[in-house]
C-alpha cells in the first residue's frame, strides 16, 4: 500500500460509534513537491526559500506525529492510544525524530545515524530552531582609546558581524532538505503506516 489515507475503526454493532484517523500529511507533501519544483526551476523570490524550509519543518513534524499516533492506535487500542500518543508527540523535535523508528518498530529498528538523509533531517531541525527561535544579545568589541590631543578624522575599528541563520537558506540547501524528506517518507513513514517497516537504507536493526 503506497499511501494510507485514513485509519478506520468501524463498529458493526448498533449504537456504537465508529471512528476515523485521517492522514492529512499528503496535503503537506503535495505543496512541498510544488515548491520543490519551483526552486529547482529557479523561480526565486525573497520568501520562497524560507517558505519551503518552513514547510519542510512542518511536514516532518506532522509526519512524525501522525506515524506515532497511528502506531499507538494500533498498539494500545482506541481507549488508551491518546495518552501514549500525546507523550510521544510532546517529545522535543530532534528526540522525536531519533526515537520514532524505535517506537514504531517496538524496539527492533533505529536510524542509521551515518545515513546522509538522517543527518540532513537533524540539520533541518537544528536550523529550524535557530531561525524560528532566533535571539540577539549585546556583543562586545574593541574600540580604540581616544586622547584629547588626537586629531584623527578616521578611526579604524571592527564590529562583530555574524551571518543571520535565515540568510544561509539557498537553493542547494532547500533541495537537500526536500530530498531528505522524500527519503523519510519512502523509507519510514509509508512502510510504517502500511505495517511493512523493515531494515532499509535509513534504518538498521538493533
Amino acid at each position: 500500500m503506497d499511501n494510507v489515507t485514513a485509519r478506520l475503526l468501524i463498529s458493526v454493532e448498533g449504537g456504537n460509534k465508529s471512528y476515523i484517523l485521517w492522514n492529512g500529511t499528503e496535503s503537506y507533501y503535495e505543496k512541498l513537491r510544488v515548491a520543490y519544483t519551483d526552486i529547482k526551476e529557479n523561480k526565486e523570490s525573497k520568501y520562497l526559500y524560507f517558505g519551503f524550509f518552513t514547510l519542510c519543518s512542518a511536514t516532518l513534524e506532522f509526519s512524525l506525529n501522525f506515524v506515532l499516533t497511528d502506531h499507538c492506535l494500533s498498539h494500545y487500542g482506541m481507549d488508551n492510544y491518546k495518552t501514549y500518543a500525546e507523550g510521544y508527540i510532546n517529545l522535543p523535535f530532534a528526540k522525536k525524530l531519533l526515537m520514532s523508528p524505535t517506537i514504531i518498530s517496538n524496539g527492533q529498528l533505529i536510524f542509521d545515524q551515518t545515513n546522509s538523509s538522517f543527518k540532513t533531517l537533524v540539520e533541518l531541525i537544528t536550523l529550524r530552531n535557530r531561525i524560528l527561535h532566533n535571539k540577539e544579545f549585546l556583543k562586545e568589541f574593541d574600540f580604540p582609546s581616544l586622547t584629547d590631543n588626537q586629531k584623527q578624522e578616521t578611526i579604524e575599528f571592527q564590529l562583530p558581524l555574524e551571518p543571520n541563520h535565515i540568510d544561509t537558506l539557498d537553493k542547494r540547501l532547500c533541495l537537500k532538505f526536500g530530498d531528505a524528506l522524500g527519503k523519510f517518507k519512502s523509507c519510514v513513514m509509508t512502510p510504517a503506516l502500511s505495517h511493512t517497516l523493515i531494515e532499509n537504507e535509513m534504518l538498521i536493526k538493533v
